[in-house]
């Protein structure tokens, strides 16, 4: 279980990664085009996003030597991407918030992997 933990927080990294450094190295027509017209958001709100992202995720490859910083990072990222849901769905783009509901899915089972996790050790007896 402990290795796919490890491959999930891989993949979620790989995958918030790329999405952070391409809407922070994004023209601004391309911002325009891909979120301002269909969801209505100013490019400053979406370069902002963007490199939430890309510390979020460079937290979770942290996140391989302390799981606090996984657990603050997938808390954060999931709130991204619940608001990237909302978005899609009030911009009547309902195929176009899969891949955010997939993510948030895979941060919600990270996210409650680590906190068990944390709780079981915190709170487990010693032996002598």
């Amino acid at each position: 279980m402990k290795w796919i933990c490890y491959v999930v927080q891989g993949l979620l990294t790989l995958g918030f990664l790329m999405s952070g450094l391409t809407k922070i190295f994004s023209s601004a027509d391309q911002i325009r085009e891909m979120f301002t017209d269909p969801l209505g958001y100013a490019p400053a709100y979406i370069y902002a996003i963007g490199v939430v992202e890309t510390i979020a995720a460079l937290a979770l490859i942290a996140g391989y030597w302390s799981r606090r910083a996984a657990a603050g990072a997938s808390l954060v990222l999931a709130v991204i991407m619940v608001g990237a849901i909302v978005s899609h769905l009030i911009a009547n783009a309902a195929a176009d918030a899969v891949l955010p509901a997939v993510y948030l899915v895979l941060l919600t089972l990270l996210l409650v992997r680590l906190i068990r996790y944390e709780a079981v050790v915190k709170f487990w007896p010693q032996r002598i």
